[in-house]
């Protein structure tokens, strides 16, 4: 219920902006509040009351101006915007376009975002190519306008020769969505190499790859749409995902370059570009923050909802950079904004993740905990020993009472010196008192055994 008003509030809050914000209804009444024909006018003045105060009438006069002057600013602006996005092309794209005639290539299809987009698309007629390590899920087969190439888009020799095997099944591609990404939340310094170089393969450098394969045809024929999937976070730096945002700013400077670089370099103009920046969209992707996310009240998007975005501005034959929602289009200003003004903003993202992470952590090693004493404590006397210190740990004020300490032998000391470093981390995490405890006791429980 509490879901279903916020939207509604959201609904009409976006309602009345558009309104107040709307050069032709502002225009309108202060033309009639104004120049405008004295039956019109008298009968507005009439119907609403407080017009007949003469200051009143002033004030809102007033109102009506700035707010014309807003409303023609941001028209004129998402028109320049518009044009820039398209290559400065003031006829729409089209007539060149013919559904039952073109070709997608849509990497990770298989699932989440990806899927609702190769569904959308063979519903108007295209023919679709899925690049994915996975196999073709039940909801996507039986499709005629649907070939499945198993590929891992992080090597480069596969998508070549990927793409040679698309063009020799289905044709020359002049859609191609690089949709695939990965995340896993986790802070910097305990992110691995290994991880690292994943994350960056499939997230950044595998658009390299598919544009390099694919989009020589959409410059020779001058026709083409490339839809980047990337993230809020190609704007706003997130603790704690700094691996994930990375690569969204990165694969978001290699889209503007490509952009740009069609246009000038290889003068196609005409092949077109869009970026996709969502919020948190409920896929598998964010299971492990969701109940953080929803505690704190973070905003979420159906996976539909960006699916969607994309096939609509994908049919409707336009680049663009789409926003989601619209309401947070304000983030990609955040360069500009005062370093102390960014600092706040990347402070609210981070501290909903950081304590996602923290939380986490502290249920693994509760986890790892019952294993090893489920495993130890029946066999060995110094675990069961440890029990006793446990429990007695448990029931104290402060676990770092010195009274408890010392009746703990050296090796129980050091534990419990552990969980005292563990906890002096977490108070960056604003974790409370009782939290802290319970790592200490954890790590004095897991060390035990």
């Amino acid at each position: 219920m509490s879901s279903t008003l916020s939207k509604l509030v959201s609904l009409l809050a976006t309602a009345v902006s558009h309104a107040t914000l709307n050069p032709a209804v502002t225009g309108m009444l202060l033309w009639i509040l104004t120049i405008g024909p004295a039956k019109i006018r008298n009968r507005l003045v009439n119907t609403v009351s407080a017009l007949r105060n003469p200051q009143t009438l002033a004030r809102v006069t007033k109102i009506l101006k700035g707010l014309l002057a807003l409303g023609l600013t941001r028209s004129i602006n998402k028109t320049l915007n518009e044009l820039a996005l398209n290559g400065y092309r003031i006829n729409n794209e089209k007539r060149r376009w013919k559904w039952n005639e073109e070709i997608a290539v849509v990497t990770g299809g298989c699932s989440g975002i990806g899927l609702l987009v190769v569904k959308r698309l063979v519903l108007k007629g295209v023919k679709v190519a899925i690049l994915d390590i996975q196999q073709l899920p039940p909801a996507l087969q039986g499709y005629a306008g649907i070939q499945f190439f198993s590929c891992d888009i992080a090597d480069p020799s596969a998508v070549a020769s990927t793409a040679d095997k698309v063009r020799a099944t289905l044709g020359l591609p002049t859609i191609l969505v690089n949709n695939a990404g990965i995340t896993e939340p986790h802070p910097i310094l305990d992110t691995s190499p290994e991880y690292l170089r994943k994350i960056f393969d499939v997230n950044v450098l595998s658009h390299w790859y598919t544009a390099q394969a694919f989009l020589p045809d959409m410059i020779q024929k001058n026709k083409g749409h490339v839809v980047t999937v990337a993230s809020l976070g190609s704007f706003v730096t997130v603790a704690g995902m700094v691996d994930y945002t990375a690569t969204k700013q990165a694969s978001f400077s290699l889209h503007e370059g490509l952009a740009v670089e069609a246009r000038l370099k290889h003068k196609a103009s005409n092949i077109l570009f869009t970026s996709v920046h969502p919020i948190w969209v409920r896929t598998p992707l964010i299971n492990p923050l969701k109940v953080t996310l929803e505690a704190a009240g973070s905003k979420f998007l159906e996976p539909a909802e960006v699916a969607n975005a994309i096939a609509e501005q994908i049919l409707k034959c336009s680049g663009g950079q789409l926003i989601l929602p619209a309401s947070l289009g304000w983030l990609t200003w955040i360069r500009g904004l005062p370093n102390w003004l960014q600092e706040r903003v990347r402070g609210k993202f981070a501290t909903t993740v950081l304590a996602s992470i923290v939380k986490r952590e502290r249920e693994a090693r509760t986890a790892e905990s019952q294993t090893n004493t489920r495993s130890h404590g029946a066999t060995n006397p110094r675990a069961n020993s440890c029990a006793y210190a446990i429990e007695e740990a448990q029931q104290c004020t402060d676990i770092y009472s010195a009274q408890l300490v010392q009746t703990l032998d050296p090796t129980q000391r050091y534990v419990v010196s552990a969980g005292r470093n563990a906890t002096k981390e977490l108070k960056g995490f604003n974790v409370g008192l009782s939290d802290r405890k319970t790592l200490a006791y954890v790590s004095l429980k897991t060390s035990s055994s």
